[in-house]
């Protein structure tokens, strides 16, 4: 039986328990230990973790206020520039050259996963929910290993996400934007909802995210679902004029109209509340 609803769920922090772009840069360099052909001096990760934030600091000062929602969406889909100047330092002093899908996956074995979001997977399965996992985070491959590693086989789920570039021989080329979704913002997952309701005519798309990274998706979604209770989002929230409600107060039936995100702290609630809940 096929439901109406479409869960779109972000990877870092809401998945999983922390951000996991750490892991995959460390199996870079993991790489590099064992490789012959990896480039030589290659900074450490703190080079590219200082630089970006040093860049993001400087854009933030230029901006100005941000006392809409306009202006903030506007600042957050601007700040794709960033974005792409992390990604190019990153590429040009070629951080992922010689990697290997099993470097990732070594890595992966490290996530640790939120309790409860199987048996959100499972419930949704049993609901006929389309389900999909869309990131900014670099490889879909690391992604796709830490779900079958704790999970079994998740082919069910797509991933929505930027991928490594491997060459015939399995090496990582040093490049990131192999991915038919280069994600570099929540403005890019916001096109990316659209792209997927335009295809499912009729369905009603519930995203769930953790941070300001997913403002746009989650205001563009049917229902906005926040993981957690991240104080950066929720202010963000409050100083743009966007209510937070807990998920018990949603109604499925005649669901909030304008500005307004529901709290779960924990994937059991989306099975208690909602359109996943059991009845």
């Amino acid at each position: 039986m096929a439901s109406r609803y479409i869960l779109i769920m972000d990877w870092d922090e809401t998945i999983t328990r922390a951000d996991t772009v750490h892991l995959v840069a460390e199996a870079a360099y993991q790489a590099h230990a064992t490789s012959s052909s990896s480039p030589r001096g290659v900074p450490p990760w703190s080079d590219f973790t200082n630089a970006y934030m040093t860049d993001y600091l400087a854009y933030q000062s230029s901006f100005g206020p941000r006392t809409s929602l306009q202006k903030e969406l506007e600042f957050l889909t601007a700040s794709a520039s960033i974005e792409q100047a992390s990604v190019s330092r990153i590429e040009k002093a070629g951080l992922f050259k010689s990697i290997t899908a099993m470097h990732l996956q070594e890595q992966a074995a490290k996530v640790e996963i939120r309790p409860g979001f199987i048996n959100v997977i499972r419930r949704c399965r049993t609901l006929g929910v389309m389900l999909g996992i869309m990131s900014v985070n670099w490889s879909q491959v690391f992604i796709r290993s830490a779900l079958q590693q704790k999970y079994g086989a998740c082919d069910d789920v797509p991933i929505y996400c930027n991928e490594i570039e491997f060459d015939k021989e399995g090496k990582g080329t040093g490049m990131m934007s192999c991915s038919d979704y280069v994600l570099r913002t929540g403005a890019d997952k916001a096109k990316l909802v659209k792209q997927l309701l335009a295809r499912n005519s009729g369905q009603k798309i519930v995203y769930v995210g953790d941070s300001t990274g997913d403002l746009h998706p989650l205001l563009d979604a049917d229902i906005g679902v926040i993981m957690g209770e991240k104080k950066s989002l929720r202010d963000t929230c409050e100083r743009v004029g966007i209510t937070i409600k807990d998920i018990s107060l949603l109604d499925v039936a005649s669901p909030d109209d304008g500005k307004v995100l529901y709290r779960i702290r924990e994937w059991k609630e989306l099975l208690l509340h909602g359109p996943f809940a059991h009845k």
